[in-house]
C-alpha cells in the first residue's frame, strides 16, 4: 500500500527546493505514518541541501516533523492512530548507549538518520529515486514515514504549529543546559549564538536559576530579545574584548559556556570565557570538518569540552518536559516561531538565512 504526498526536494547545493508529488510507503514493523501539520526549518537542513551532511541528491530535508498519527506498523506498541507527535532523532532502542538512556549517541545512528533510506534498508519514496527519512524523519513533506522510537506523543490540546521545533533546536539548546552541563543554582553561563538553539539554552538557563546568562550574537534585536527571554546581559560579537568582557561580569570567567554557532573564532571564544574547571558545550555545526586549534593550558585546568548532540536527550520524555514548561510560562519557545504556508518554503529559508526569523516553521493545509 501507499499514498500520494506533496513533498520539497533538494535537487543541488544552494538551489530552491522543488515541491513534488511523490508516492510515500505504508508502515511497517515500528514504524508511524503522519500526517504533517508542521515542521521547523534547521541550519541542519540546509548543510543538507548544499550537499555537506547527510545523504545525497536528490533528498527531502527537515527534521522538526510535527503531525497526526494516521497508520502504524505491526510492531507498534505505545501509539495509536490519532496521537498527535513531534519527532526527534532516530534510534535503535537496543545498542549499549540506547539502553544506557543515550538514545542520542545511538550506536547505529547513520542506519537510522542518514542513509535516505528507511531503518530496514528500503526506500520510503516509491515511485522516484529520491533519499529521504533525514533524521528518521525528511519532514519537508505531507506525510513522513518515522519510527515510533523517534517520535513523542504530546498532549492534543499542545499547538502542533509551534511543537515543530521541539525536537530539534529546542531540544538542543535547553537539553544541553539541563541534561548535559547541569548547572547549579546560581551559577553564571555565556552562550555563543541567539539564534533558535541559543534562546533555548537561554530559556533553559533562566529555568535552571542561573545566576548571570550572558548571550552573545552579532544582531542587537536578538539581543534584545534574549533579555526578556532570560539573558542577564548581552555583548554584541563584533566587540574586540568579548571574552574579557565575560571575565569582568563573571568575576573571573564563566562556569558554563553554549557554543550554539560552530565557527572556529566563537568555538575559541566559548572556551577561553570560562574559569578553570569550566564546563564548555559545543553544539554549532558551521566548522565542520575544520581543526580547532586548542592550547594545552586551556583544558589542564580542569576545563571540560563536551560535544552535545541533540541536548542528550530522551525525546519521549523530554520533548513533553519542554510543553510543560511551556505551558507553566517558563520556557516561551513559541516567541522565536514566524508560521508560512509549506508552499512558501524557499522564502521561509531565504528568511532563515538572511537571519530575519529565528525559527521559521512551515504549515500544511
Amino acid at each position: 500500500m501507499s499514498r500520494r504526498m506533496h513533498a520539497a526536494v533538494a535537487y543541488s547545493p544552494k538551489a530552491p527546493l522543488r515541491i513534488e508529488e511523490l508516492t510515500i510507503a505504508e508502515p511497517t514493523g515500528s514504524e508511524i505514518l503522519i500526517k504533517t501539520v508542521a515542521t521547523g526549518i534547521c541550519h541542519t537542513d540546509l548543510l543538507l541541501r548544499d550537499g555537506i551532511f547527510g545523504p545525497s541528491h536528490p533528498v527531502i530535508p527537515g527534521h522538526e516533523g510535527a503531525g497526526v498519527v494516521v497508520a502504524i506498523g505491526p510492531d507498534v506498541k505505545e501509539l495509536v492512530v490519532g496521537d498527535h507527535v513531534a519527532l526527534s532523532q532516530a534510534s535503535c532502542g537496543y545498542c549499549a548507549s540506547c539502553r544506557r538512556g543515550h538514545p542520542m549517541n545511538c550506536g547505529n545512528y547513520e542506519q537510522y538518520n542518514l542513509t535516505g533510506l528507511r531503518y530496514n534498508g528500503e526506500p520510503a519514496i516509491l515511485d522516484q529515486k529520491i533519499n529521504s527519512n533525514f533524521v528518521g524523519q525528511s519532514s519537508f513533506a505531507s506525510y513522513i514515514l518515522a519510527s515510533e522510537g523517534n517520535a513523542a506523543k504530546l498532549p492534543k490540546d499542545f499547538p502542533l504549529e509551534i511543537a515543530a521545533p521541539l525536537g530539534c533546536g529546542m531540544a538542543t539548546g535547553a537539553g544541553t543546559v539541563i541534561n548535559a552541563l547541569k548547572p547549579e543554582v546560581g551559577s553564571t553561563i555565556a552562550i555563543f549564538g541567539a539564534g533558535a538553539v541559543g534562546m533555548a539554552a537561554i530559556m533553559a538557563a533562566r529555568v535552571r536559576q542561573c545566576a548571570k546568562i550572558i548571550a552573545i550574537d552579532l544582531h542587537d534585536s536578538r539581543l534584545s530579545l534574549a533579555r526578556e527571554l532570560g539573558a542577564t546581559h548581552t555583548i554584541n560579537g563584533r566587540d574586540a574584548d568579548v571574552v574579557e568582557q565575560i571575565h569582568e561580569l563573571t568575576g573571573g570567567g564563566a562556569e558554563f559556556a553554549v557554543d550554539a554557532v560552530g565557527a572556529i573564532p566563537v568555538v575559541l571564544n566559548a572556551i577561553n570565557c570560562t574559569r578553570p574547571g569550566g564546563h564548555v558545550a559545543l553544539l554549532g555545526l558551521d566548522g565542520l570538518g575544520k581543526d580547532i586549534p586548542i592550547r594545552l593550558d586551556s583544558i589542564v585546568f580542569n576545563r571540560k569540552i563536551q560535544g552535545v548532540i541533540l541536548g542528550d536527550q530522551i525525546p519521549q520524555l523530554f520533548l513533553p518536559q519542554l510543553v510543560a514548561l511551556q505551558k507553566s510560562g517558563l520556557f516561551p519557545f513559541e516567541r522565536l516561531v514566524k508560521t508560512y504556508p509549506f508552499e512558501s518554503i524557499n522564502e521561509a529559508i531565504a528568511d532563515a538565512e538572511s537571519g530575519k526569523v529565528i525559527k521559521p516553521v512551515l504549515v500544511f493545509n
